[in-house]
């Protein structure tokens, strides 16, 4: 059966893919989401007793700091200790967008920092040690960043079977790039992030992440980029793009920097899986459905995908396809995993990478399923046209690429979008056939860009050269504000461009996996990886 994401409603599968990916953002963050995953679940728990992790135990009205976690034969043990100077946190916004406010001043950084373990039933310490059954675990809460939210709390109803660690271990090792947030009066906006994948200099790339429109008579427009997990961020240049037009249409900016314009967006008349299951209730809108997916299976698929049909007008040359889409959390889980086969030599490899075309690498990823690939039907045969560049998975992202459809000559079109199984999910896909028509496009004042440290960097971050704005701890974070340039249409488009690159900083162990990682050198091996894992996964949940 299909797999559909709807707001707070998830498979028990997917219930405890989202557990890793949620936990995967506790490493500092604005803004937190309130999420439930339902049914027979395990805490992974010894992992999360990280140094960088201040784990709290509840029991009824009793509070303790809980350390030396261990887990077997389904039971719980550690040591618990009083809580000395701890703040308990509120909101008083519980459904809404809230910064948790200490001694009313805002303040993440202890916070950010907790995981709390609620228990039912009575607790019996023997000194300073405790030890109580995995199903007494009644929630686990912990504060992730969100679009529009409060705290992350996953609530567990009877957990009779065993959660991998791996969720932890996510938790640890979370790979990202800098998160965008635009401010809205009193509240703090998550929009996504940006040149995701750009883990090398050598990768740096230009990304364009289409921002919430002005309101009437905004003449500001003000965005914070922040550093929220383990990595050093180098960004080369921001800048915000303002576009005028006519009102019903809409502007993007493709990956080459080209503008793009739609006035007549049509949604497929069908749409299908790789498998022929119609998935065009899934894809036809922007709404809170989405396709990830087929559910868990004894032999899945390498690749999965989306075909779709498009009506085609008579004497149209071109096309353009709009795709709102994002890479998944299991994604970002499967890299993680790569990288551990390096063992103690990952720094080192890292390094070797910097030395390679980027073109190579990006052949590498092509090959192994990874971007969401374009193709489109000619004379009985799909044709490779593009990919969309990868978009990190924290938020959903409109993207849109051309398409030359001269040479097809039947009145329908036939596009497929096909990448690694689980590597995406897309929300809506598009057509548009209309010519791109003539803009007023301006680039908005750049007024200041102020730092943690209340230093103005503005000028690190004005011009595309061999000076960075560089972020290399959790918790930084710049605030630009920029002068928008009086309207002269109907509407008005911002969208951001950057350009960047970042390094993911793992603390790994152990010997290199060397006969491993030498079997990712075959075509479509990183999907056979992931299958891997997720068979054994799901066969242990």
């Amino acid at each position: 059966m299909l797999s559909i994401f709807r707001s707070r409603v998830v498979s028990q599968f997917i219930s405890w893919v989202l557990l890793i990916a949620f936990l995967n953002l506790i490493h500092g963050c604005f803004y937190y989401k309130v999420h439930k995953s339902e049914g027979p679940v395990q805490p992974a728990l010894m992992k999360v007793q990280s140094d960088r992790k201040f784990i709290i135990l509840h029991q009824g009205t009793q509070v303790w700091h809980f350390t030396n976690i261990t887990v077997s034969d389904n039971t719980v043990s550690g040591t618990i200790s009083k809580l000395i100077g701890h703040t308990k946190y509120t909101t008083t916004l519980p459904e809404g967008v809230n910064r948790y406010k200490k001694n009313g001043k805002k303040d993440e950084s202890e916070v950010l920092n907790e995981v709390h373990i609620y228990v039912t039933g009575s607790i019996q310490p023997t000194d300073i040690a405790v030890s109580f059954p995995i199903k007494a675990i009644n929630k686990i809460e912990l504060y992730d960043p969100a679009s529009g939210a409060t705290t992350a709390s996953w609530i567990f109803g009877g957990l009779a079977i065993a959660l991998p660690v791996l969720a932890i271990i996510v938790a640890l090792t979370k790979q990202s790039c800098p998160f965008i947030y635009v401010s809205e009066g009193n509240n703090d906006k998550f929009i996504g992030e940006i040149y995701s994948g750009a883990i090398y200099p050598s990768l740096e790339r230009p990304d364009y992440l289409p921002l919430p429109a002005p309101k009437t008579e905004q003449r500001e427009y003000n965005i914070i980029m922040t550093n929220e997990v383990h990595e050093i961020q180098n960004t080369n240049l921001i800048e915000l793009n303002v576009f005028d037009h006519p009102k019903g249409t809409n502007v993007f900016i493709d990956k080459y920097g080209k503008y793009q314009t739609t006035g007549n967006l049509q949604s497929p008349q069908k749409a299908t899986n790789l498998k022929g299951e119609d998935i065009l209730g899934l894809i036809r809108q922007e709404d809170t459905l989405t396709y990830f997916g087929t559910g868990p299976e004894k032999d899945p698929a390498l690749r999965d995908g989306i075909i779709m049909t498009f009506k085609r007008p008579e004497k149209v040359n071109t096309a353009k396809l709009m795709v709102n889409a994002r890479s998944t959390y299991w994604l970002d889980y499967v890299f993680t995993r790569f990288n551990e086969l390096f063992g103690k030599e990952y720094d080192c490899w890292v390094d070797k990478q910097q030395t390679i075309p980027p073109k190579k690498m990006k052949n590498w990823m092509l090959e192994q399923n990874i971007p969401l690939s374009l193709y489109v039907e000619k004379k009985g045969r799909w044709q490779y046209v593009d990919y969309y560049n990868i978009v990190g998975p924290m938020a959903l992202k409109e993207d849109i690429l051309p398409i030359d459809i001269s040479d097809i000559k039947s009145d329908s079109v036939r596009i497929k979008l096909e990448y690694g199984n689980l590597f995406w999910e897309v929300d809506y896909a598009a057509i548009d056939y209309t010519v791109n028509i003539p803009v007023k496009h301006r680039t908005a004042q750049f007024i200041s860009a102020i730092d943690n440290q209340e230093k103005d960097v503005r000028t690190l971050l004005t011009n595309s050269d061999l000076l960075y704005y560089v972020q290399p701890q959790i918790g930084d974070a710049v605030s630009l504000k920029f002068s928008l340039p009086e309207p002269v249409d109907a509407e008005q488009t911002v969208i951001l461009h950057s350009q960047g690159y970042y390094k993911i900083l793992l603390n790994l162990t152990g010997e290199q996996q060397k006969k491993d990682l030498l079997a990712f050198r075959k075509k479509g091996h990183f999907s056979e990886f992931s299958n891997e894992l997720f068979q054994k996964q799901s066969g242990e949940n």
